[in-house]
């Protein structure tokens, strides 16, 4: 009898959406293109973009996330573009439009989305105690692409971005790069997320958002710094897809398309689930709302992908929303698990625990399964797997449950 840990929960491949670039109201990027332009001689179109992305029209996309079951992760840049502190107010808005805010987010947005922030500003270094700008001037996503090799001060710089968002009631779960900022100390950074974060809110396992591999079919979900006797680890969270929903700048290019065509076969979405690899969507929230209220250029792209997706994957047997933790906690789960296979008994040790652990059983015609002596119902069809069940695909057998704690026992009968 031969058993593994399946790749992924429920074998079904996980769909995330990624936001990039989000925070309270505030276009990070109006201030981003404004500051950076003098910098490198560019011409951005900083005048041009909204200074505000209204709560309303976040309502209405959390709306459109929460009707179709969309998971992800929703970065809060907590001192967007140095102008302000969101736990202390920003300059821009009264106290009261931030607290409206910030409770839609808890209730709209927090149920189906991580949290992360975007590192601190977005835009400029600023010392981790103040906030304010350092000197001479750094920018997070291209002078930090290196970290510095003070792990001390890194820490710090994660920790206080974390602890801001805490004080506002949105606790990460994990972190994101602003742009390139950690992607060529990839080391350093994994290991200072997980101190940083189980520092700030006690998450034993959480992930970072750096890299994209937006072509191909090899797509990881690397663990990082694993130990197994306190069960923690960092997980990595790797986009599988380029963004067509507006982009950073929110005039970008907008395609649905790219994701997954009108005839349900072609696109990124087609090619990564025949590959049984995870779908990660990375998108900006610019790009949803786009130049002003009636563009929407992203947010009509999502719309259309999702009405497709139902119809490419109508009774979820393929595929399942996560949000990135979701999946990275699997894989730090995975990683860690030991089995051991003894007659018709399988013994589990899990330091991680996750709900829906999945194992695939071959090399035996199973009648039953028992986990901790509690019987699994068998699920007729696939689209009836789900954890508390096992399924016989072919000449295996998948089954799922909910672990209670590190040591399990499960039970074949033959």
């Amino acid at each position: 009898m031969d058993v593994a840990v399946a790749r992924h929960s429920l074998d079904r491949v996980p769909l995330s959406l990624i936001i990039d670039d989000s925070t309270v109201l505030v276009n990070v990027n109006y201030f981003w293109m404004r500051d950076r332009n003098p910098v490198d001689g560019q011409n951005r179109r900083w005048e041009d973009v909204p200074v505000v992305h209204p709560e309303a029209f976040t309502r209405e996309w959390a709306g459109l996330c929460l009707e179709h079951g969309v998971r992800g992760k929703f970065s809060v840049i907590p001192c967007p573009a140095a102008v302000g502190r969101i736990d202390e107010g920003l300059p821009l808005f009264s106290r009261q439009q931030q607290e409206d805010w910030l409770r839609m987010c808890r209730e709209l947005i927090v149920p189906s989305f991580d949290i992360t922030p975007e590192m601190m500003t977005h835009s400029v270094v600023v010392d981790p105690r103040t906030c304010l700008p350092v000197e001479p001037q750094l920018w997070e996503q291209y002078d930090w692409a290196k970290l510095p090799d003070d792990e001390e001060l890194v820490t710090e710089y994660i920790a206080a971005a974390c602890r801001i968002l805490v004080n506002v009631g949105l606790t990460p779960t994990g972190v994101t790069s602003p742009g390139g900022f950690g992607g060529q100390s990839l080391d350093l950074y994994a290991r200072a997320t997980g101190t940083a974060v189980r520092e700030t809110t006690g998450v034993p396992t959480p992930f970072f958002f750096q890299r994209i591999t937006a072509e191909g079919t090899d797509i990881e979900t690397p663990v990082w710094y694993a130990d197994a006797a306190r069960g923690t680890a960092t997980g990595e969270i790797i986009a599988s897809t380029n963004d067509r929903t507006g982009s950073w700048t929110g005039y970008g290019e907008a395609d649905a398309n790219y994701y997954l065509t009108e005839d349900l076969q072609g696109g990124r979405i087609p090619e990564l689930v025949a590959a049984g690899q995870p779908v990660i969507f990375c998108s900006h929230w610019q790009g949803f709302y786009g130049l002003h209220n009636e563009d929407r250029r992203g947010f009509s792209v999502l719309k259309t992908m999702l009405g497709r997706l139902k119809q490419f994957d109508p009774d979820g047997t393929l595929t399942r929303w996560r949000t990135c933790s979701e999946i990275t906690n699997y894989a730090c789960m995975r990683e860690m698990a030991r089995l051991e296979v003894d007659g018709r008994s399988i013994r589990l040790h899990l330091p991680v625990l996750t709900p829906e652990l999945t194992l695939r059983v071959s090399g035996v015609q199973v009648r039953g399964v028992t986990v901790d002596g509690a019987p699994l119902e068998r699920a007729a069809t696939k689209a009836a797997f789900k954890s508390g069940t096992y399924w016989i695909d072919g000449d295996a057998t998948l089954l799922a449950f909910d672990p209670k704690s590190a040591d399990a026992n499960v039970g074949i009968t033959h």
